[in-house]
């Protein structure tokens, strides 16, 4: 994949190493604990009703992350797998992100970037080539590695706005 920067956010992709990878999801447990814990009332409060509330979008990367760490790992112990994405409107509202509890969606996001780290850290420089075919076409798992850190930051900056409007 060519460098890309995220338009609203502004990470740059070319900027995250596998090491960096690594910090930066090792971080967004207690960074998301933080957002959670400061939201007080409006923790289920979504800002507007097409922008998800601070525990909708903890949640949100909780499950991205456990799915991250499953298709990297796929694409290190396979070749060149088919990985589906599930649509995450409607993995939200069927798991009820809004109704969820607030100490369990944390500790299922400390266990998935855990896991996430872990793969990231049994990749040697070769494996970072691997590819997979996902629904939007074909990816190498580096960018996938860094699409994993961008989810976690971006939406960390999600519920900053969303909170700020509360």
């Amino acid at each position: 994949m060519a460098s890309w920067v995220c338009p609203e956010c502004g990470l740059d992709y070319d900027t995250i190493s596998p090491p960096d990878g690594v910090v930066a999801v090792r971080s967004f447990p207690r960074r998301f604990r933080e957002k959670v814990e400061a939201a007080g009332d409006l923790l289920r409060e979504r800002p507007a009703p097409a922008t998800w509330s601070a525990l909708e979008y903890t949640a949100h990367v909780a499950d991205v992350t456990a799915w991250m760490a499953d298709s990297i790992e796929r694409m290190r112990t396979e070749t060149n797998p088919t990985i589906s994405f599930p649509d995450p409107d409607a993995l939200a509202a069927r798991e009820r992100y809004s109704e969820q509890d607030p100490a369990a969606v944390l500790a299922r996001l400390k266990d998935a970037c855990d896991r996430l780290a872990a793969t990231i850290e049994r990749f040697g420089p070769d494996d970072w080539k691997r590819t997979a075919g996902f629904q939007w076409g074909e990816r190498d798992a580096l960018t996938m590695m860094r699409n994993a850190v961008h989810e976690g930051a971006h939406h960390l900056r999600d519920i900053e706005r969303g909170l700020a409007r509360g």
